[in-house]
């Protein structure tokens, strides 16, 4: 008999975060388990949902009460229909994944009587999302569904330290599980050439204030009487889009390109000779895993869990995030250095193997293992 397992996320809208989780239901189908994806209200979606769950075998459903904002009533009714359908499906094993739909979830779970209940954040909501009175709710509510929880998996050491600082739960509880990337689509990238000609700079990410898209104008200021070439492309939509744009006009750059969202990022990685990430927090940085496994130098912020990705002078660089300076000098320090830009890239080659999907997947079978019910 398969062992049946229920991923929970709380949305499945464009970013890392749920495409990992459409991954890992693949993942997890393919290694013989019978998996449900239960997800919340869904808008904008970076494929077909119902159509990759057809193909990869895995059962899909749609919760329309479970947002991402707090709502009591929605969140009344999301409780009750998570707790109905874990009762209807008798999973062995629930995977909550996200906040909201970690706490409804383990909680239903909790009562629903699951006999394995463990939690992947994507991230954490200690600071930088919400208010300070919001994140506080937030904590608290992590620490009561702790108690709920056999495993809470971090993406990175720095998540795992930041739980246990806040108390969430017992340090026992947190394994550091990483993230993952399909390696497959990025197989044709080999190590990059120096660049000659123009240099194309590659930022992709939603545009809120969190991902910090205004320092790259700052950069760009900075960058723009170099002996160098410049072009910045930034690909992504978000509610900072159209005042970007009229900063763009406002200083007259002929060499920033706003795209909006893309689909397909593998051309952009293909046509790009540096990828940029600005962010003021940031759990794991999904895309830059991207970046490294084209072959891209990385650029990025000195925050959240990015130096657990990017060691200086290795396979990038880090720069303090409110410091567009800094960013300006790294990137010509990186274009004026032809040996220095091909070992990068030959580095974020063959460190971006080790995220592969595969392996994500491995180890969270590993970790299931080790707290089921033993057989007598």
């Amino acid at each position: 008999m398969k062992t049946k397992v229920m991923l929970l996320i709380t949305r499945l809208d464009r970013g890392g975060s749920a495409e990992l989780t459409m991954q890992t239901a693949k993942g997890l189908a393919e290694k013989n388990y019978e998996v449900s994806l239960i997800t919340g209200r869904t808008k904008k979606t970076a494929w077909d949902i119902f159509q990759y769950s057809r193909q990869n075998h895995f059962h899909l459903e749609i919760i329309h009460s479970l947002v991402r904002n707090i709502n009591p009533l929605n969140d009344f009714l999301a409780f009750w229909q998570i707790y109905f359908i874990i009762k209807r499906v008798h999973p062995d094993i629930l995977h909550t994944n996200s906040s909201k739909a970690g706490i409804l979830g383990r909680i239903a779970g909790y009562f629903a009587g699951v006999p394995i209940i463990v939690h992947s954040p994507h991230g954490h909501i200690f600071y930088g999302y919400y208010s300070k009175p919001i994140s506080k709710l937030f904590i608290l509510a992590e620490k009561f569904t702790a108690h709920f929880t056999d495993i809470i998996f971090n993406l990175t050491e720095y998540g795992k330290q930041d739980h246990i600082k806040e108390k969430i739960a017992n340090p026992s509880k947190f394994i550091v599980s990483s993230c993952a990337v399909d390696l497959v689509p990025f197989n044709q990238f080999q190590p990059r050439n120096f660049p000659s000609g123009t240099i194309t700079i590659c930022w992709i990410g939603r545009l809120t204030k969190i991902k910090n898209p205004e320092l790259i104008i700052n950069i760009v200021k900075i960058l723009k009487d170099s002996d160098y070439k410049f072009e910045f492309r930034i690909i992504g939509d978000g509610e900072l889009l159209k005042p970007l744009q009229n900063l763009v006009k406002k200083y007259h750059f002929t060499n920033v390109t706003f795209t909006g969202y893309l689909t397909n990022i593998i051309s952009e990685f293909k046509n790009s000779n540096i990828f940029l990430i600005t962010s003021k927090n940031e759990g794991f940085g999904r895309v830059i895993v991207e970046a490294m496994a084209a072959g891209l130098p990385v650029i990025a912020s000195n925050v959240g869990g990015i130096p657990e990705l990017i060691t200086q002078n290795e396979n990038g660089f880090l720069c303090p995030s409110d410091k567009p300076e800094k960013f300006a000098t790294e990137i010509i320090n990186l274009v004026s250095n032809p040996t220095q830009y091909e070992r990068i890239s030959k580095n974020n080659l063959i460190k971006s193997k080790q995220y592969s999907i595969n392996n994500y997947v491995d180890n969270l079978i590993k970790t299931y293992n080790s707290v089921m019910p033993k057989v007598e």
